[in-house]
């Protein structure tokens, strides 16, 4: 009964042929830790970028990035989730597989406790890493003395992540001066305040995702394998399923061994479908969703701007080389939507095919969006090359040469008719 629902729903959500898709199954088959969504670790497999067309060098970074690996978001994760294992516990109400949990949740829980957001040692080596990638494959960018204008939200785990990605240039460039600053006029444009999503989602979208949701999910055979019986244990079964998906998808981030038996929480299936479902509900907040009036994109306008902006100053004054910009999830989300990076901004109606357009796995920890302009002594065009996440990327834009090499004139006019 169950499958023949979800055909239905997906036949009712049916729509014409999109653009070109990747196999997203096929990828969280090859890499399970890909179901961790936000919390997955930021890749470092890229191959070296494409050479500029001949005559062109780099000269000017503009940059976007996610602040490193942390530990959950929220503000007692960790105490809620032992809350309800203790009294479990304390009831004699758990399996075999949820003492063997328990106690291995015990023993890591220290490392845990009250550090709910805080970025851990990974998430700064994964800015040392990104600045000296940028170093080593764009080295013209630092001949000479070379400055870099920095600004990140006011987060601490924003903060620290910028000085640590500052900190790797100042080693490996004798020349290189910065000058860094945080606070609420970066806000504006790197964290919008905007509406909620709860408010966006109202009505039909909200009846959507909980279908969705309910579809996709069997709760209580997650819940069954740790425990005897849930009523008066687990007030909200889908939230303390995703509070362990939380802290299960936050293990390796962390700076201390983890038990091996901790990543079997649940099966592989369970974990994909999992993954799903907050695909799904990103995707409403975000992304390009039809479900909703899309404030946090529209938002991101903002940041458009200022890349453009401040490109055209720093290129036309010649003291920056590179402009660094430091944020969240929630700010490159919904930017590379509204620059269709990728694809991104592709609308689907389909609950059931979101996760072969956009995939929240595609901003880890650390994502950065790259902008590395190159000029040349006998053409007057800039172009720059577009990479996310060190990656070579698309834009829905004319490619002026291979190896995602884009004019600026055309980026400067991607959203004007917006």
């Amino acid at each position: 009964m169950k499958k023949n629902l979800v055909l239905l729903l997906a036949a009712a959500f049916a729509v014409l042929p999109l653009a070109a898709q990747r196999n997203t199954r096929e990828e969280i088959s090859a890499d399970l830790e890909r179901t961790g969504g936000v919390h997955f670790l930021y890749p470092t497999d890229q191959p070296a970028p494409t050479p500029a067309p001949k005559g062109y060098k780099p000269f000017y970074v503009s940059h976007v990035g996610r602040h490193g690996a942390r530990y959950a978001l929220g503000n007692t994760v960790y105490e809620d989730i032992l809350a309800v294992w203790n009294k479990a516990a304390e009831k004699g109400l758990l399996t075999p597989e949820g003492e063997r949990f328990y106690k291995e949740y015990l023993d890591i829980y220290p490392y845990l406790c009250r550090r709910e957001g805080i970025l851990t040692e990974k998430g700064q080596a994964q800015h040392h890493y990104i600045a000296s990638q940028i170093y080593r494959n764009y080295p013209a960018v630092f001949k000479g003395k070379t400055h870099a204008e920095a600004v990140s939200t006011i987060s601490h785990r924003v903060i620290v992540s910028m000085f640590s990605f500052l900190s790797e240039l100042d080693n490996l460039d004798k020349d290189f001066t910065f000058h860094a600053d945080y606070g609420h006029p970066y806000q504006a444009y790197l964290l919008p305040d905007v509406i909620d999503s709860s408010e966006e989602r109202d009505g039909q979208a909200e009846v959507k995702f909980n279908r969705f949701r309910d579809h996709v999910l069997d709760l209580d055979a997650m819940l069954e394998r740790w425990f005897t019986k849930t009523r008066g244990l687990v007030d909200n079964k889908y939230k303390f399923c995703f509070d362990m998906h939380t802290m299960l998808s936050t293990l390796d981030n962390l700076d201390v061994p983890v038990p091996e038996h901790l990543y079997q929480l649940y099966t592989p299936e369970e974990r994909y479908a999992l993954w799903r479902v907050n695909n799904f509900r990103d995707y409403q907040i975000v992304g390009p969703s039809p479900d909703t009036r899309n404030l946090r994109v529209k938002a991101m306008k903002a940041l458009y701007e200022d890349f453009v902006s401040k490109a055209e100053e720093d290129i036309a004054g010649g003291r920056v080389q590179l402009r660094l910009r430091f944020a969240h999830d929630s700010t490159l989300m919904p930017l590379l939507s509204l620059l269709g990076v990728n694809g991104m901004d592709e609308v689907v109606e389909n609950p059931f095919e979101v996760e072969n357009y956009w995939r929240s796995y595609d901003v880890p920890m650390a994502c950065n969006l790259q902008l590395i302009f190159f000029k040349s002594k006998k053409n007057p065009e800039l172009l720059f090359q577009i990479l996310l996440n060190g990656r070579e990327a698309t834009l829905p834009l004319e490619m002026a040469a291979p190896g995602s090499f884009y004019r600026w004139e055309d980026f400067k006019t991607l959203l004007v008719s917006d």
